[in-house]
């Protein structure tokens, strides 16, 4: 993929995948796919725990951002020959709909201990 983009792409991202494909090229997929890999992991585990989620989901929109520009070529919309823009945006769209929501949440451990004791029913005071 990373080829024929090359072909297509204007000046600047023409040599930027040039500069991937001689680095990728040199044996270093399986280390960038292991690290992508991880970091993906990473960010999702933590922003579901609750764990600094915010920090994560910017980690994911980075991420995101990079991959869109690095490998996708923004889409394809500077050569005039796609159908869509990619994944990119949409990605970057899913974190940001999680944002809001990455402030009200708190770690697992934390929910339990900030509840409010269940109130003791009122005992009954039987006749016999």
């Amino acid at each position: 993929m990373l080829f024929t983009s090359e072909s297509e792409a204007p000046g600047p991202l023409r040599s930027l995948d040039a500069a991937e494909l001689r680095w990728l090229t040199a044996g270093h997929s399986a280390i960038l796919g292991a690290v992508v890999a991880a970091v993906c992991l990473a960010a999702g585990f933590t922003v579901f725990l609750g764990f600094l989620p915010r920090l994560f989901l910017s980690v994911s929109v980075l991420v995101a951002g990079t991959g869109w520009v690095a490998t996708e070529n923004l889409g394809g919309i500077l050569t005039a020959s796609t159908a869509d823009i990619g994944t990119g945006p949409v990605l970057i769209l899913l974190a940001l709909a999680f944002w809001p929501a990455a402030s009200a949440r708190r770690p697992v451990g934390q929910q339990l201990a900030a509840q409010p004791p269940a109130m003791a029913a009122p005992q009954q005071h039987g006749t016999s």
